[in-house]
Order: C-alpha cells, then structure tokens, then sequence
C-alpha cells in the first residue's frame, strides 16, 4: 500500500522497509532536532546527543540521572515548556511506599 505524505515528496510504501526509511530520514532527523533543541534550551545544563540507529533517527537531551528526574521532574517541564505550554502541566505526585 502507498501513500502520499502531506506536504512531502513522493510516496512512502507502508510496510516495514518503507516505515524504516521514514523514521530514518533526513526530515525525521531535522524535526527530531529542532524540537530537542528546544528542550535543551529549557533545561540548563543538559546535553543533547544525535544518533544514527540502524531502524530510525534518534535525538535524546539528557541531564543527571533516572533518579534526579523522578525527584526533581525538571526534564518534563523543560518538555513542556518547548512546546509552548510554559510549565503548566505538572507531574503526579507518585505515592509513598508502605503508608
């Protein structure tokens, strides 16, 4: 099956080798970094590292670990504030363990 993308040029075949090219591609690639590079400049200190994978285009911002994003939630507002949203959405807070 194929199908035209709007706005794009061509058509992508939608089967597993077509989807792998479109995840793949230099567009995918141009958004991917577009947006993360807003959300690095949200949260100082972060690092933001480009990655070809062999199956698509990969863009990760990172800063400290897991465990100082559970406490401190600072990536997920830096996500919310790139899209415009200015901090308004806030995390659950998680429930305490054994009370």
């Amino acid at each position: 099956m194929a199908s035209k993308i709007p706005g794009g040029q061509g058509e992508v075949k939608l089967n597993f080798r077509g989807i792998r090219e479109l995840l793949n591609s230099e567009g995918i690639y141009h958004e991917l970094e577009k947006r993360m590079k807003r959300v690095q400049a949200a949260l100082p200190g972060s690092k933001m590292e480009r990655k070809r994978r062999p199956t698509r285009a990969a863009v990760i911002v990172a800063r400290g670990s897991d465990f100082d994003e559970a406490n401190s939630g600072a990536l997920s507002r830096a996500l919310d504030l790139a899209q415009g949203e200015r901090g308004t959405k806030i995390k659950t807070p998680k429930p305490k363990r054994g009370g």
